[in-house]
């Protein structure tokens, strides 16, 4: 007696099958609203991915986690022998307190500078778990950026310790730095989704990234004040006033130093670039979510 085959399923019929049970093909990209959801469920993992990444930086070497600290400190002596004492007085114009004015700059923009490099490197830092495991992708980004907080945090007690020391007492605004760190860490995120794509499609682009954060150095005001320079250079120099990277340092500085004024405007500017960036970056990356890793 011959067993005959069970008709085949047309296409349709084998898609409503499959949506009835809840299968879906292997790599293919969920909607955005189950891919956020997934994503949110995987909320440990990604925390203890950063906090082990945090924790193994610089194991290797002698003196271990201080390099968190001690490189950004190294970094403010080089520009402030450069620029606060081998440099003419004029570009420190319009800064009051330089030390306090320099430090702010150079530890927050070092947070950035790391945050949008091991951005681009994300999916191809972690190409082996990516083709092992099945999980949002977005993962790599954001665990990368909180084990750049993470390790931020040492770096900005020693801040602010130097800023006390330096006469700028405790007031109100002090409590608005950590908002200010929160609306730097979303806008940093946001820019590492789309770093992390791109960089994922045409990996040469990863090695322009680092050149083009030490570029960004130069425009977002960390060793003189944009805002007093502005006036010489027109547009240019109000457009380089309203660049997210020089905002965000004015709205941290304005925390902490009496002399530095960020008003309302400055601050929704800020929660406005943090939002927009952050939104587009992660529909960005989800749009390619499927090409993880197979590229």
């Amino acid at each position: 007696m011959t067993v005959q085959p069970p008709p085949a399923l047309s296409s349709a019929a084998a898609a409503a099958l499959a949506a009835k049970y809840g299968l879906r093909r292997i790599g293919a990209r969920p909607p955005l609203g189950a891919y956020t959801a997934s994503l949110w469920r995987r909320r440990d993992f990604t925390w203890t991915l950063a906090t082990s990444d945090a924790y193994g930086k610089n194991q290797g070497s002698y003196l271990g986690q201080v390099w968190g600290v001690l490189k950004p400190l190294l970094q403010f002596g080089v520009f402030f022998v450069v620029f606060g004492l081998l440099m003419p007085a004029g570009t420190r114009a319009g800064i009051g307190d330089f030390l306090s004015y320099l430090v702010i700059g150079t530890f927050l923009f070092e947070f950035m500078a790391s945050g949008l490099n091991n951005s681009g490197r994300a999916i191809a830092a972690k190409i082996k778990l990516v083709r092992a495991l099945e999980f949002p992708r977005a993962v790599l980004p954001i665990s990368v950026t909180c084990t750049e907080l993470i390790m931020m945090w040492p770096a900005t007690l020693v801040m602010l310790a130097i800023v006390l020391v330096r006469g700028h007492y405790p007031t109100w605004r002090w409590l608005l730095l950590p908002c200010a760190i929160a609306l730097i860490y979303l806008f940093v995120l946001g820019c590492g989704f789309f770093l992390a794509r791109i960089v994922s499609a045409t990996p040469d682009l990863g090695n322009l990234v680092p050149i083009a954060t030490q570029l960004l150095r130069f425009v977002a005001g960390v060793f003189f004040s944009i805002e007093t320079l502005a006036a010489d250079f027109g547009w240019l120099g109000q457009a380089a006033i309203l660049e997210p990277f020089a905002l965000y340092l004015r709205l941290a500085r304005s925390t902490l130093m009496a002399e530095v004024h960020a008003s309302g405007a400055d601050w929704a500017m800020g929660v406005g670039y943090a939002l927009v960036v952050l939104v587009s970056g992660y529909i960005y990356f989800w749009l390619a979510e499927a090409r993880y890793g197979r590229d």
